[in-house]
Order: structure tokens, then sequence, then C-alpha cells
């Protein structure tokens, strides 16, 4: 008896290790014309569970997808989740994601702009600026804003842009707009 209690009690531990097994995800995405479609994409994949949101890297000009998750992400449930958007997902690849050894580095935080929400209007100038310095640099743009400023905000920042650039939205609940790019 004590040796099945030991037996399952073994089995569920490596169960639980499996499942918190970290992966890495590549996919095709066809249908995706301009920097607000990349946007879109990343936002979408950033919203299943376990997927990391920092490592989410849309190719807007490869047409490519590649995301790390902690739980399984099938082609069946990313086609589901842009099925209403107009974009495809074909071929995905998923490996082993291999951390021993690694070191993450922060990134460099290159800008910082906070202003107040009622203001918004007045930095539209400031705000494509700034989307003209994501598309040119190898960085990612975090905007915290509160809820209701997503479209209004990144209207600005991405205007119909050909080129890559990671935006990261985050609805706070502040009355603040809060900008920051970050080297990577």
């Amino acid at each position: 008896m004590i040796k099945q209690i030991i037996f399952a009690i073994s089995f569920a531990l490596l169960s639980v290790n499996s499942q918190a097994e970290e992966m890495s995800y590549e996919a095709d995405v066809k249908g995706m014309v301009c920097a607000f479609c990349a946007y879109n994409v990343s936002k979408n994949i950033s919203s299943l569970p376990g997927v990391d949101v920092d490592s989410v890297n849309v190719d807007l000009k490869g047409g490519h997808v590649a995301f790390n998750s902690s739980q399984a992400v099938s082609e069946d449930k990313l086609a589901a989740l842009f099925t209403k958007s107009g974009f495809t997902v074909s071929n995905l690849k998923k490996t082993k994601l291999v951390t021993a050894g690694k070191q993450l580095e922060d990134p460099m935080l290159l800008l910082a702009i906070d202003v107040n929400s009622d203001k918004a209007e007045q930095y539209d100038s400031i705000f494509e600026a700034v989307g003209n310095i994501a598309a040119s640099t190898p960085s990612r743009l975090v905007v915290t804003a509160p809820p209701g400023y997503e479209d209004r905000l990144l209207k600005p920042i991405l205007k119909g842009r050909q080129q890559d650039i990671k935006v990261r939205y985050v609805s706070g609940k502040s009355a603040k707009i809060r900008v920051r790019l970050f080297e990577y």
C-alpha cells in the first residue's frame, strides 16, 4: 500500500513538472499589412493563457510570429483566435525552451513620457514621433493609459506604418498616460 502511495505521489509530481515546461512557438501569419495589424496579432496571442507577453514577436514583413508559453497552444486554438480578425495562422512549430545558463538583461529605457489623459490630443505629434523612433530602432513600446484609450493612442503611434513596431498596451487605473520606449 505504501509503495502505491509513493508511486501515485511520484507520478503526480512528474505530471506537474512536465506541464510547467515552457515551450517556444513559431507560426506563419497571413493577412497582416500594417503595424496596427501586427499589433493586433501580438495582442491576440498575448491574451492566451500561459503566454509570456514580453516574448511575443511579430514579424510584419516576413509574416511570422514567435512566442513562449507555459501552457500548450495548438494550431486550432491559434486559428480560432484569428478567424474573426481576418488573419490566418499556419505551420505552427513548437520547441522546448531551454533557459539553463541564459541570462536575461533588463531592457534599457530610452524614452519616458507621462501626460494627463485629458490632454492626449495635444500630444499626437509627440506620439507620432515616438512611433517613428520605435519603427527605426530595435525597441519595445509600452503604453499605459485609462480604459478606452487604446485605439486613440495607438493610431498616431502606428499610423499605417509598414515597419514592425513592438507595442504592448496596458489598461491602467490612473488618469495618466505613460509611454515607455525600451531598447532590446
